[in-house]
């Protein structure tokens, strides 16, 4: 009897699909042939080497997201949980500015930077020093080593501004505090042009002067207070280049408008700028029609603007250890500073001298962009389980002892000598009217997921599941056209992975499968000690979502079994190169 090869490698049969160009769904079998969609619909009797069934179910593209840290996780997680579980198959790197490369071979300075992502992103330095192998100097390097990584899930990588700065000035001090020389600035824009021909998809940094969270040992960032001069000259390789785009991380709620500064860019690099953030506060539901009408002043003035949005239901718990957003504000970081030395933390706290300052700060116009108010921090955990204020949050235990909420939060850290938990309640809106206002303007992307940083008090890799529930299936603001369109095909457009964001023929098949009546995810992180030494982090695990596929492979399916699959790829933009 003669043999036949079956005519494709997959077919998903009888279900919904929903392509990402926000055009209508419809029932249509797909068929994927070497990590591609060969075929949608018209299928007859072709075989396959697999049949999924998808009865019931919805077919989307994978989620490209657009603001992730998972530089270093994608050393020991190929699948950059919790957001793999969630559907996201490209993960784009190297946000706000941080990575590691460009890094001198140099124990001193890789210290340096690892320490730098711990006390920005809060990823453990003692999981860094075990897992990262600083076996590159340049980017194209660093690139490389991702490229031979068994990955889960695609990447694309910034180079970061901050580590190129420090690559070439010779220090953290001297990025942040003096301009580079004539000769040094030549010397950034030449790695900047070979980092983008070896694959890098532009260049990002953060400049928020005091007003970031992302503090060096209390000091700002270099990018956040270095002058901005040196930005708007690397701007000028992406124009001579005609490729690339920037992310700048220049705006923040109540707190600081360097928008002026993503405009410059836009316009002397003549590429898109993805300014950070937008984000909706009850409080100040004006902050949205600012950055809207700026988007839309920037569009007439010719220039490719989008904002970023942090906008889903999202909380936090936290150890008080490893809290640090309030670190915006100078009293505050006092306290953080002091590390792991409770006596001096505790002795901090019982200070009435400085809980006088920090009753001072301890407004909504301060605390919007600091974590929100320690009234609505909800006590979680204590070391006498028995203590009557857990369960509650601390605005309510101060108006029942009749104190100020500062005294009722710091009480409990003195009690506790620090081994507290707490939980946030959302210091965003949580109005479906005012996200629907958020997301329906066409230059707003869907994130910001965070996802692979603050890992111990936060997990944002639930965003888009979240946002398909609540707004799409639950509240009916939006279609899932539209929906998915934000999370894929937009971010991917935007990029210019010109075969990415889509399920159409001749595009990657990367995609996922899930359940509408059972799409969700729990009201509480899991904590697990799986990072490299055993460190712990807290991870938000997805429900309904059947299966997920990167290139054609299979790499999760009932749920969050992941296959040990790992054909995920780094992608470059268009006019680069082949993706590897």
């Amino acid at each position: 009897m003669k043999m036949t090869a079956n005519d494709y490698d997959v077919i998903i049969k009888g279900g919904t699909l929903i392509d990402g160009t926000n055009t209508p769904r419809k029932f249509a079998d797909v068929a994927i042939r070497d990590g591609r969609i060969a075929r949608i619909g018209g299928l007859g009797n072709a075989t396959a080497t697999r049949i999924v069934d998808a009865s019931g179910k919805i077919i989307a593209p994978g989620v490209v997201d657009v603001h992730t840290h998972y530089d270093a996780a994608i050393f020991w997680d190929p699948y950059c949980t919790p957001s793999g579980y969630h559907g996201m198959t490209t993960a784009v790197v190297s946000n706000c500015g941080f990575g590691f490369a460009p890094c001198k071979k140099e124990k001193a300075v890789q210290e340096r930077y690892m320490g730098m992502m711990e006390t920005t992103e809060q990823i453990p330095t003692a999981a860094l020093r075990e897992a990262l192998p600083f076996s590159w100097e340049s980017f194209p390097e660093w690139l490389d080593v991702v490229k031979g990584l068994g990955k889960g899930i695609n990447v694309a990588s910034y180079i970061p501004l901050n580590s190129l700065m420090i690559f070439v000035m010779g220090s953290v001090e001297d990025a942040r505090d003096r301009l580079p020389t004539e000769s040094e600035l030549a010397e950034m824009k030449r790695l900047l042009r070979e980092a983008l021909e070896a694959g890098a998809i532009g260049f990002a940094f953060s400049k928020l002067n005091e007003f970031n969270s992302h503090k060096d040992h209390g000091s700002p960032m270099p990018t956040d207070a270095a002058d901005e001069s040196t930005a708007y000259a690397l701007a000028e390789v992406l124009r001579e280049m005609d490729y690339g785009v920037i992310q700048a991380l220049v705006d923040l709620p109540m707190a600081i408008d360097n928008n002026h500064i993503a405009e410059r860019l836009a316009e002397i690099s003549g590429r898109p700028v993805l300014q950070n953030i937008i984000v909706p506060f009850d409080h100040i539901p004006e902050e949205i029609d600012r950055v809207l009408n700026w988007l839309d002043a920037c569009e007439a003035k010719g220039l490719d603007c989008y904002s970023q949005a942090l906008a889903f239901r999202t909380w936090q718990e936290s150890r008080l250890l490893d809290w640090n957003t309030w670190d915006i504000l100078p009293a505050f970081a006092e306290f953080s500073e002091l590390g792991d030395d409770i006596d001096a933390r505790v002795a901090k706290a019982s200070d009435p001298e400085w809980r006088a300052r920090i009753k001072e700060v301890h407004t909504v116009d301060n605390m919007t962009s600091g974590g929100g108010m320690l009234d609505n921090l909800k006590l979680i955990t204590m070391p006498d389980a028995s203590d009557p204020r857990i369960g509650k949050k601390f605005g309510d235990i101060a108006a029942e002892a009749g104190i100020h909420v500062v005294d009722a939060f710091f009480d409990a850290v003195v009690d506790s000598r620090c081994e507290m938990d707490f939980r946030t309640l959302s210091s965003m809106s949580q109005d479906p009217a005012l996200f629907e206002k958020l997301y329906k303007h066409p230059r707003v992307i869907a994130g910001t997921s965070d996802g692979g940083a603050h890992i111990r008090f936060f997990s944002g890799g639930n965003f888009s599941t979240d946002l398909i529930q609540w707004l799409a299936l639950e509240e009916k603001r939006f279609t899932l056209e539209e929906l998915h369109h934000k999370f894929s095909m937009m971010p991917a457009r935007l990029l210019n992975l010109v075969d990415r964001g889509a399920l159409l023929p001749g595009f990657a098949a990367d995609l996922m499968i899930y359940d509408p009546e059972t799409l969700g995810y729990p009201d509480q992180y899991e904590l697990v000690t799986d990072l490299p030494g055993g460190e712990f982090r807290r991870v938000i695990p997805a429900f309904g979502i059947d299966l997920i596929m990167v290139n054609g492979v299979v790499t999760f399916e009932s749920g969050m079994k992941s296959t040990g699959a790992t054909p995920g790829r780094v992608l470059v933009s268009a006019g680069v190169g082949e993706n590897n």
